[in-house]
């Protein structure tokens, strides 16, 4: 293609680049054609701007299903149960005591008010997950810091902008 157009490999790549993301959001935000039709401010023609609008209006229903598709689900937090365990100093056992936290998260794919009654079913199903940790106090304490300074973090306006974005 590039040879019959006489430019270099790279402009059809960036070009072909370049549609693909036009595609992608025009899909993505749902376009309208009077928006599309503010190209002419990017000193494109109307001849230019019905042929883009054209293949972006062929191919939008395929572009929703594949992003659609491709959306992934990841697990959340449902429930947590926990239990402290000590081992107390034995013959055998020469330190003192030695305490142990092992934690099970319900994680979940769906959705659930917390208000409902099924958030203490057992059953597992694919959209749920149940994970077993199990760590000492010292590293339990380094978690809680590590997840409150994320939850500090999560709250700055810059996160909230750059999440806001993906949401639309």
């Amino acid at each position: 293609a590039a040879q019959k157009l006489n430019i270099t490999p790279e402009d059809v790549g960036g070009t072909v680049e370049c549609l693909v993301s036009l595609l992608i959001d025009c899909s993505a935000y749902n376009v309208s054609e009077t928006d599309f039709e503010e190209l002419t401010t990017l000193k494109f023609t109307s001849d230019q701007i019905s042929i883009l609008w054209q293949f972006v209006t062929n191919k939008n229903d395929y572009v929703r299903n594949l992003l659609k598709s491709r959306q992934r689900q990841d697990y959340r937090f449902r429930d947590l149960e926990w239990r402290l365990e000590a081992r107390v100093a034995s013959r055998s056992n020469l330190s003192q005591a030695t305490p142990q936290i092992t934690m099970k998260f319900h994680l979940d794919r769906e959705t659930i008010n917390e208000h409902k009654d099924r958030i203490h079913d057992v059953a597992i199903t694919p959209s749920r997950k149940q994970i077993v940790v199990s760590t000492d106090p010292c590293n339990l304490t380094h978690i809680i810091g590590t997840l409150e300074n994320a939850l500090q973090q999560s709250k700055t306006h810059r996160t909230r902008n750059f999440v806001k974005a993906f949401q639309q």
